[in-house]
């Protein structure tokens, strides 16, 4: 079996689909061998949601369509319909229960997709369709097996993985992700099955399925929602605790009337502020309120920015302002802003 990757940076994570072929000494054909069907697996800790752009089975010669999208849970294959011997293309992302974003396994070429279960044409622009582009990975049409994977290289352990990430995102005590089936993940496992009510020995299916349903709601109890109820569009920049350090990441913009979550993981440990300005027509921004001898400085910059480091920021071509610190004893918070938690900004030139 041969692996030939392809990388991906994401969100300071790395990512890679690894694509595994068997070595043949006589290339197929309809004469000899029938080509054997195309299946996509999910080596990863994750369950996604994958995307297919090419001929459907049986339509030779008709134009490539793109469809989507296809749940897939970790460890598991599926057959993938598509006319032998013509081109298709594969892209991924992380299904919308984990905490931390979204995730995307990808490539170099450009389809259309949408948010929800779609089908697109390939001669029409994304656009035109409503939709936006993705870039998919290239498959070589005598492929029997396109796996996506992580740097951990689950491999078989992926299910078991699976299970591990589904557990934390449901806010339950994972020290590592390793796809190890130990003492503490299954205990863990039974103790979140009985929270739900649940027998400790349904299938993997099921608890999958229990899992998934749980994270969903759970997500939605975790992480930052601002809500601007301001008369004015804000600007929001974080910091936070990452693996790398505390990190400061901006901007977000929120509309009047509007909320965003600029950050979906369980607060704990993670010492969060947030900072945030206020347009003003005609004047400099206004500024969020924070005492003196509240919160902490950190570097921010003048448009979309991640700093890792929070000394000596104008010497890097940052400015020092001063964060307020989120509530922590939460998994999750909602802050609402009004015009009251603003006031005129001593620091101008600041967000895009």
């Amino acid at each position: 079996m041969t692996r030939v990757p392809t990388y991906l940076l994401l969100a300071g994570c790395l990512f890679f689909i690894g694509v595994l072929s068997a070595a043949q000494d006589v290339l197929p054909t309809p004469e000899t061998i029938e080509q054997p069907p195309w299946e996509v697996c999910n080596e990863t800790s994750f369950v996604l949601d994958i995307a297919i752009a090419g001929t459907a089975k049986d339509q030779a010669g008709a134009p490539m369509t793109v469809r989507g999208w296809q749940n897939l849970r970790p460890g598991l294959c599926r057959i993938v319909d598509v006319e032998k011997g013509t081109p298709r293309f594969v892209y991924a992302r992380s299904a919308n229960l984990h905490q931390g974003g979204v995730r995307e396994w990808k490539g170099r070429h450009e389809y259309c997709v949408s948010g929800e279960d779609f089908t697109a044409k390939t001669d029409i622009s994304c656009a035109l369709q409503d939709m936006v582009a993705a870039k998919f990975l290239q498959v070589v049409p005598t492929e029997r097996h396109t796996a996506f994977t992580e740097p951990e290289d689950f491999g078989r352990r992926a299910e078991t993985a699976g299970l591990q990430r589904l557990l934390g995102d449901n806010n339950y005590d994972i020290k590592r992700i390793d796809g190890r089936p130990g003492k503490r993940t299954r205990n863990t496992l039974n103790k979140f099955l009985k929270d739900q009510g649940l027998k400790t020995n349904i299938t993997v299916a099921a608890q999958y399925a229990a899992l998934q349903k749980a994270a969903v709601e759970a997500r939605k109890t975790v992480g930052i929602k601002v809500c601007n109820k301001s008369s004015a569009r804000i600007w929001v920049a974080l910091a936070y605790n990452s693996g790398a350090g505390k990190e400061a990441r901006g901007w977000w913009p929120v509309a009047m009337g509007r909320c965003v979550q600029p950050f979906a993981e369980n607060l704990k440990n993670r010492d969060a502020h947030y900072y945030v300005r206020q347009e003003n027509a005609g004047a400099a921004d206004k500024i969020l309120q924070v005492a003196a001898d509240k919160g902490g400085l950190y570097c921010v910059g003048a448009s979309t920015f991640a700093s890792l480091q929070h000394e000596f920021c104008r010497d890097r071509g940052y400015i020092p302002v001063r964060f307020k610190p989120v509530p922590a004893d939460k998994p999750g918070v909602v802050i609402n802003l009004q015009d009251g938690d603003f006031n005129i900004a001593p620091v101008s030139g600041l967000r895009p």
